[in-house]
């Protein structure tokens, strides 16, 4: 039974050097957190992620009383591809697909752009570790297939922000994975544009919807969020539980 509760994540596993797993269940009582306990003690876990609807009390409760740390509020927001790719932006940008040849401009900017995450919020991941790991995603899909795409901002002939597209073909639906401003040129219009762009290029390939993923307390991001005809489909609650501490 154990088994069927957490899922090992290969990939956090390897880059923060623990084990990591997610669990499973989105319920949870104290039956099964008990054996959530035992499944991540069996199977040598040091850190378990828990993903919770934020309306869900009784969950709420159990977590807390397990020992789980709340970590994050995840708000889910979705719009209309139609809505992004007719918006009227401005501001003096270019915007054009990212290549490989941009990633060290844009490396210091996935650097600094997301400190409201959960992995800068729970320290015992380190906040080296936590901005590498942002990095690496940037690169990866920088060289990603042609179900991704990264719309690149310019201003002045240097990249100054992007935007990360996946396609969920099956469902009608893209996802913008990361989306980062160099700080020096926020407040400008860079990423109204860039979610323009992003809306053109899903537009094209038949999507009607988008979402986008931010964090609760990251108010600048929702309301820049909220300008551009976003709106909120989910908010749940991120909780982790150690079992090992990082040395």
């Amino acid at each position: 039974m154990s088994g069927t509760l957490i899922t090992k994540l290969p990939w956090d596993s390897s880059h923060f050097g623990l084990s990591i797993a997610r669990a499973l269940p989105r319920q949870l009582d104290q039956p099964t957190c008990n054996q959530l306990e035992a499944a991540c003690i069996e199977q040598g876990i040091d850190c378990l992620y828990f993903l919770a609807d934020a309306a869900d009390q009784a969950t709420i409760a159990t977590l807390q009383a397990g020992r789980f740390d709340f970590v994050d509020i995840r708000l889910t927001l979705v719009n209309s591809v139609s809505t992004l790719a007719n918006m009227l932006t401005k501001g003096e940008f270019r915007f054009r697909f990212g290549k490989d040849g941009d990633l060290e401009a844009l490396l210091p900017i996935a650097s600094e752009s997301y400190s409201m995450s959960r992995f800068y919020t729970d320290q015992r991941f380190g906040c080296d570790k936590a901005s590498q790991m942002y990095q690496i995603w940037l690169k990866n899909s920088l060289a990603a297939d042609d179900a991704n795409a990264v719309i690149v901002a310019e201003m002045a002939g240097q990249p100054v922000g992007y935007v990360t597209c996946q396609l969920q073909e099956s469902l009608g639906e893209a996802n913008l994975g990361l989306v980062g401003v160099a700080e020096s040129i926020r407040g400008m219009g860079c990423a109204n544009g860039m979610l323009h762009n992003a809306g053109r290029w899903l537009s094209e390939r038949g999507i009607d919807r988008v979402s986008v993923v931010t964090q609760g307390k990251n108010i600048p991001a929702q309301r820049a969020y909220q300008r551009c005809g976003f709106v909120t489909r989910s908010v749940e609650l991120w909780f982790h539980r150690w079992f090992q501490q990082p040395a």
